[in-house]
């Protein structure tokens, strides 16, 4: 019996939906992208503010930019799904053999999942009250700034690893 991971990625639909329509897999590549700018984007404001950037901007106006950033990162899951689920159909390699063997997938997932803890170390201490209070002027505790530099590069890392993933497979 498959695990749900397996029968995931064993979509037969997404793979013909691919191979039916060529048109399908770029306009992926086009949400993906638009994903990346929104996340990406918006993430390095955020982090570039934390570090001291941009201190006349209270925080609060910046975060108001934040559900954009995680209506990028659900773009970029859904067409990365697709992207995964869908490889069969565009070079013949089974998702399940592509997120073993290629080394960039596997540094980019680490790096998202790194960022995923990042954000949760945030907001699940109280340097999140800090940051949120943080007015024009105002200059981010060094635990915020750390936060900050470690998911501009992760988040950077994240692109740059995508960018190299067809070359691993």
């Amino acid at each position: 019996m498959l695990g749900l991971p397996e029968t995931f990625l064993q979509l037969t639909f997404i793979e013909e939906l691919i191979g039916t329509f060529r048109w399908v897999w770029p306009l992926c590549e086009v949400f993906h992208f638009i994903g990346l700018i929104l996340l990406v984007g918006i993430m390095t404001i955020v982090d570039l503010r934390l570090l001291g950037v941009g201190k006349r901007m209270p925080y609060a106006d910046i975060a108001k930019l934040l559900p954009w950033a995680v209506l990028g990162f659900v773009l970029c899951v859904i067409t990365g799904l697709v992207f995964v689920t869908g490889l069969w159909a565009n070079v013949k390699v089974h998702p399940l053999e592509a997120l073993q063997i290629d080394p960039y997938l596997q540094i980019k997932l680490s790096f998202i999942l790194f960022a995923g803890i990042n954000i949760l170390v945030l907001y699940k201490t109280s340097i999140s009250d800090v940051v949120d209070a943080l007015g024009a002027g105002d200059d981010a505790p060094v635990s915020a700034k750390i936060i900050g530099g470690t998911s501009l590069f992760l988040w950077l890392g994240v692109v740059y690893w995508g960018r190299l993933i067809p070359w691993g497979i």
